[in-house]
């Protein structure tokens, strides 16, 4: 009975001990690629829709940077609150998306805007299906 009873505590103890390990494996991955992957494909998809020649495709890459910069240094000032964050963020994409657009052609501008308007009705659309929920 002794030996048993040992042998029930050996087995407890290793299952205790390996079910962190085995779950590891469970963790959802999200899905695609990382953010930054993400942020040059979707860069590199609206260069092909707007037509950018390569020098427009560089200055654009270097306003992103810059303005990813900025966001970054935002994010990490721990001093500010939410909404204050949250309009210098807004800012931020303002000063920066005035910069882009003066890169772009009439026409390249026209066409972006369009674009912007699609994204911001699916925008609100996802919105109002979350608050839904």
């Amino acid at each position: 009975m002794k030996n048993h009873r040992s042998l029930l505590v050996a087995l407890g103890a290793i299952v205790l001990v390996l079910t962190p390990a085995l779950r590891a494996g469970d963790t959802p991955r999200p899905d695609g690629p990382p953010p930054h992957e993400r942020r040059e494909r979707m860069g590199d998809k609206m260069a092909e829709m707007l037509g950018l020649s390569e020098d427009q495709k560089t200055k654009m890459k270097q306003i992103g940077d810059q303005e990813r910069i900025e966001l970054d240094a935002l994010r990490d000032n721990t001093a500010l609150g939410k909404d204050e964050r949250r309009t210098q963020a807004k800012a931020i994409h303002e000063k920066y998306k005035a910069q882009r657009d003066a890169v772009l052609t009439p026409e390249q501008k026209a066409k972006a805007e369009q674009m912007r308007a699609k994204m911001d009705d699916r925008r609100e659309r996802m919105e109002k299906r979350m608050e839904r929920r």
